[in-house]
């Protein structure tokens, strides 16, 4: 409630504080959604038969959704950012309700992939469409409050799991309560515009046929390469490193410390409350500090808890490391999305939002395949999570050499659009 206080009274106009809590609704059910998912593993594990050598990889093919969300944030850069968010919402609820029914791994394995493929590609539109409506100075404070908003979807899975092993139809009724929210959010969604900067563009583009409509395919290889290569490397090894610490975090809780179900959700609900924070401390610091040092200051601190997370026995040092990650974690990846908003030009912001998407669930995949493989060799899930965290500081050396600071800048003074001719060289707009 302090949240959405925060939100209503703050000094954005009306129009752009009701678009904050429009477009954060949806990220509240899709982190719910992916809560529910994280938390209930292993009932859902249990329930499906997984085997538990191929349970890291069964998790990462879930996330394959992001491979079909790419071609669907694409087309927010065609036919716009209103049009694809109905999209979006109307394939999450079906996918979310049919959740609920799956019999085998299988079904189930293919209705969460299409849940997440149009997951992450609302998630990419909303981060968009907040940073081509809110003013340089409040761009990383409106940011941060979007992702926290967001991240309050954590927070009812929290609540409703510890209640897991009363419900009738135990993990699955959780996508019943998220189906029913995501119909309210498409109702509500009625009053919501399209953003000035597309319409703008697209009045300028209207007369240039399908080679305009292609155009941000092109323009995402060749407009601004160098700067994607950079986003590219600075997502991949993080994600890569860190994507089976945070899947396997209720399965240690509960199968190693020996927590129940209720004890991980009250957990999660209480450490999420204060790492939340993250989101609005990043956002502000980064409007005045840069988002550079963000995320150099925070990707080699949310591996080092990692580390003592998965190696302590210590019942104190367990929940300050996993309270602390998730502030840092939330800093970095609130950063990161704004940064993925920003580098480029409006005619293909929703695409390389999405690029950047794909990459960073590719390499989560990935990394959740490895662990996979590392566990059947050193047989213990914790040694192959912590194997694989020494990959994420390689996040690193792009963002201290490659990346270009955004901070206080205005979109067009950050990325410019640059006219695109498949046969001759990039020419920047004056």
């Amino acid at each position: 409630m302090s949240l959405l206080t925060s939100v209503l009274k703050s000094s954005l106009p009306r129009e752009q504080r009701m678009l904050l809590l429009l477009v954060g609704s949806s990220l509240f059910i899709n982190n719910y959604d992916l809560g529910i998912f994280s938390l209930a593993l292993p009932q859902i594990q249990a329930s499906l038969h997984i085997p538990e050598s191929q349970l890291g990889l069964y998790t990462g093919i879930a996330r394959a959704g992001v491979l079909l969300a790419f071609p669907l944030a694409f087309m927010a850069d065609v036919v716009g950012r209103k049009r694809l968010l109905l999209i979006t919402i109307i394939g999450m609820t079906l996918s979310t309700v049919l959740s609920a029914f799956a019999q085998t791994a299988i079904q189930y394995l293919i209705l969460q992939t299409f849940a997440r493929c149009f997951s992450y590609a609302e998630d990419m539109i909303c981060y968009v469409i907040v940073a081509e409506e809110i003013e340089p100075e409040k761009r990383g404070w409106a940011l941060g409050r979007l992702a926290a908003i967001g991240t309050l979807g954590y927070g009812l899975s929290s609540i409703l799991y510890g209640q897991v092993d009363s419900l009738p139809h135990g993990w699955r009724d959780f996508y019943l309560v998220g189906a029913v929210g995501l119909i309210v959010i498409m109702l509500a969604r009625r009053s919501l515009k399209e953003t000035k900067r597309f319409l703008d563009l697209k009045t300028r583009k209207a007369a240039q046929g399908l080679r305009a409509h292609l155009q941000p395919m092109v323009s995402l290889v060749r407009a601004y390469p160098g700067r994607f290569i950079a986003l590219t490397a600075t997502t991949a090894p993080y994600a890569f490193g860190i994507s089976a610490a945070f899947a396997f975090i209720s399965k240690f809780l509960q199968e190693t410390h020996g927590y129940s179900p209720a004890h991980v959700g009250y957990l999660q609900l209480f450490g999420g409350a204060l790492s939340i924070l993250g989101f609005f401390v990043a956002g502000q610091i980064s409007d005045f500090a840069g988002r550079r040092v963000v995320l150099g200051a925070c990707i080699p601190v949310v591996v080092g808890l990692f580390v003592a997370f998965y190696l302590t026995g210590n019942p104190t040092l367990l929940v300050a490391s996993w309270i602390a990650c998730l502030f840092f974690y939330f800093a970095s990846e609130v950063t990161l999305s704004a940064l993925g908003s920003e580098l480029f030009p409006t005619s293909y912001r929703s695409t390389s939002s999405a690029a950047r998407g794909v990459i960073n669930t590719l390499s989560g995949i990935a990394g959740l395949a490895a662990e996979s493989l590392l566990y059947t060799v050193v047989g213990s899930h914790a040694v192959a999570i912590i194997i694989l965290l020494a990959i994420a500081p390689l996040a690193l050396i792009p963002v201290i050499f490659f990346l270009p600071e955004t901070a206080r800048l205005s979109l067009d003074e950050i990325s410019p659009e640059v006219e695109l001719d498949l046969d001759t060289a990039p020419k920047q707009n004056p």
